[in-house]
């Protein structure tokens, strides 16, 4: 009995090794709760799980100054239904998204914080600056979600929304990204904040799904999975940075 406890005991130790050293290698800045029900607004967080890299020890840990958080629109954006692009609107699958993201003001890992917002006025992302995600710390930023309602007669049981992130670690300008001074987690989709594919988290931004809690129309059978992609016209629109009217990231030479 006691060899197959300390059998145990030894197999968790190493599981749970092996899972750590998995989580390290994959901490990306992801949301805290990537997945939420419809009708729902969800009190959430931007896990910032590590800075950029310190180019004398490689280490993940230079400290990130500031965070910039872009949702789609959902008024230019792609749209694929079960993987096939579509030309459909958004309002075909969620008739509410208007500002899909509020931030929560909050001071625990950056003392200034904005919020982003469309030409329509509607909340799409936010900033936040100053102070910042340091060491080997994990920064936790918090935001709502709204409460989304899909299209009745819609067909989608998801909506998946793609999330562009940026971690600062050095004011630059697009030119000097790299990993010493950006963590980009943005979707390639043509945009000046795409990074290169030799840059840590190439085309990896985050998502957050809504899953369909009312009933499907019956014609729909099992329903179809929706993602909605920002597009580079919105990212270079609502990615930079602005003070006061004077834009501080990206440098402008």
């Amino acid at each position: 009995m006691k060899k197959i406890i300390a059998k145990n005991i030894t197999l968790s130790v190493i599981t749970g090794g092996i899972l750590m050293a998995s989580q390290i290698a994959t901490a990306h800045t992801r949301l805290q709760i990537p997945s939420i029900d419809e009708g729902t607004r969800v009190y959430n967080n931007e896990i910032i799980g590590h800075g950029c890299r310190n180019p004398d020890t490689q280490a993940v840990d230079v400290t990130t100054i500031a965070t910039v958080v872009v949702f789609p629109d959902g008024v230019d954006s792609s749209i694929t239904v079960d993987g096939v692009a579509s030309d459909q609107p958004l309002s075909d699958f969620i008739e509410n998204w208007g500002s899909p993201v509020r931030k929560v003001q909050n001071k625990d890992v950056f003392e200034m914080e904005k919020q982003i917002k469309d030409p329509l006025g509607n909340v799409v992302g936010y900033w936040a600056g100053i102070g910042g995600r340091q060491g080997s710390l994990i920064g936790a930023v918090p935001f709502r979600t709204s409460s989304f309602v899909f299209t009745e007669a819609s067909c989608a049981k998801s909506v998946k929304a793609i999330v562009a992130i940026a971690d600062i670690c050095k004011l630059t300008n697009i030119a000097g990204f790299n990993d010493a001074d950006i963590m980009l987690w943005t979707p390639a989709v043509g945009s000046q904040f795409d990074g290169t594919d030799d840059l840590n988290g190439y085309n990896s931004p985050a998502s957050l799904t809504i899953n369909r809690t009312s009933a499907l129309p019956e014609a729909c059978g099992e329903g179809v999975e929706v993602v909605v992609t920002p597009s580079a016209v919105q990212l270079n629109r609502d990615m930079p940075v602005s003070i006061n009217g004077n834009q501080i990231w990206p440098l402008s030479n």
